[in-house]
């Protein structure tokens, strides 16, 4: 989602005059697009601010600001009711909430006459809504395409529907414009995403719409991040189906115990869980399937936590992103639990799980030796070509820089625990 909205941001920054440039040093506006998931990103966010300070000093002209979800209200150092990030970070010019970059010139106070009617040129609809900016994208051959943004679900560990508010879906018609667009200009692969993607109304419905832009040369669908129980018969029998859609699904599960999931406001039991990946399986048993967890969570025990470890046994997830539990500012977690398992206690549950994940993640990836798969190469380096499979599983071998952005049948040779080596 941080990807798709820097996208869009780029695209309004380009119409009021703005140009891109690699290097900081050289910048007179640095905006950076935050994630407030993890404390580890907001960390991030802090070590940059200060490198950024330390330019200011050559070039005063340089103004600074931030977006995403760390943002709770758009504002600027001046204004009486501001958000309190700017309080609390005075390096800060101003704070600027995602759906709402369309305000970005009367922000960053411009007064040129030319890039203010530049900036009006854009279409009265583009102003009312941010999902109507036509973006600047990345890659000529993959795009993310956002279908909805904020979340209805609120999870006790989560920022999310405070930061980017309630659940607002973005209408099929447009997804739809946008993405046969993408098609008819060369790109081969798409991933919808959203807070929660699946709970899209009738996403089944619009997999399949999507899907008939393949005689456009669009070849693959991906979409993230899936909600468990919505995760219905009619997505996995699209899966299973749909030329475009790729054997690959990330479904989040936080927990393997019952009594943490009720904790977190999980709206599912591992036994619910469980039944949606037998579907899966039964259905695409080539599936490969990764998910989310949280160790250390306010109150869980190790016995608790070993019911994650022997969830993750049986499951067998191909892969897993593991974060130690930190409290969000802002969240019912923060507010109401207590974070009560120490930082030595969440680093060891944390390393007995990763050490498990590599086990399972290598057993996996030696079953693709000898197996030829499809690899969408995204970039080339000294030789070396890197790209996914259809199994989101990441490839490197020996080509030209000329491969990338196609798609190549790539005989795999080794597996490694979180890659494959191949020929082609």
């Amino acid at each position: 989602m941080n990807y798709s909205d820097s996208e869009r941001l780029k695209t309004v920054l380009e119409r009021i005059g703005y140009k891109e440039t690699l290097s900081p040093n050289k910048a007179d506006l640095i905006i950076m697009n935050s994630c407030s998931v993890r404390q580890h990103a907001e960390d991030r966010i802090f070590g940059f601010i200060n490198e950024y300070e330390k330019i200011r000093k050559k070039n005063p002209q340089l103004k600074i600001g931030l977006t995403g979800c760390m943002v709770r209200k758009t504002s600027i150092q001046k204004d009486k009711e501001k958000d309190n990030l700017l309080s609390r970070i005075k390096h800060l010019d101003f704070v600027i909430r995602t759906e709402e970059m369309i305000k970005l010139p009367q922000i960053i106070g411009i007064k040129s006459s030319k890039k203010t009617n530049n900036f009006n040129t854009l279409e009265s609809r583009e102003l009312k809504n941010y999902f109507h900016i036509n973006p600047k994208y990345e890659s000529k051959f993959q795009a993310f395409v956002p279908i909805s943004t904020g979340c209805d679900k609120f999870c006790a560990y989560c920022i999310v529907p405070y930061a980017r508010g309630r659940e607002k879906f973005r209408s099929k018609k447009e997804i739809l414009e946008e993405t046969r667009s993408l098609a008819k200009n060369g790109c081969k692969e798409i991933t919808l995403v959203g807070q929660t993607v699946n709970s899209y109304p009738k996403f089944a419905n619009l997999l399949k719409e999507i899907d008939k832009f393949h005689k456009f040369g669009l070849e693959r669908v991906r979409f993230v991040s899936p909600y468990p129980p919505d995760t219905d018969d009619d997505l996995i029998d699209a899966m299973a189906n749909l030329k475009t859609l790729m054997p690959y699904i990330h479904l989040p599960i936080q927990s393997g115990s019952n009594e943490i999931l009720r904790r977190m406001n999980r709206k599912y039991t591992v036994e619910q869980y469980e039944k949606i990946i037998e579907k899966i399986r039964a259905k695409i048993p080539d599936c490969a399937i990764s998910t989310d967890i949280i160790v250390g969570f306010c109150g869980e025990t190790r016995e608790q936590f070993m019911e994650t470890y022997n969830l993750f046994k049986k499951i067998k997830w191909d892969m897993a992103y593991i974060a130690k539990y930190s409290p969000r500012p802002g969240t019912v977690a923060a507010k109401m639990l207590k974070d009560d398992v120490p930082a030595k206690e969440k680093s060891r549950r944390f390393h007995m799980l990763n050490k498990l994940l590599q086990k399972i993640s290598l057993e996996k990836n030696k079953k693709f030796i000898g197996r030829t798969v499809r690899v969408l190469v995204e970039n080339y380096n000294k030789g070396i070509n890197t790209g996914r499979s259809e199994h989101f599983k990441i490839v490197k071998f020996k080509s030209s820089k000329s491969s990338v952005g196609k798609i190549i049948p790539v005989k795999i040779t080794k597996a490694m625990e979180w890659l494959l080596w191949g020929q082609i």
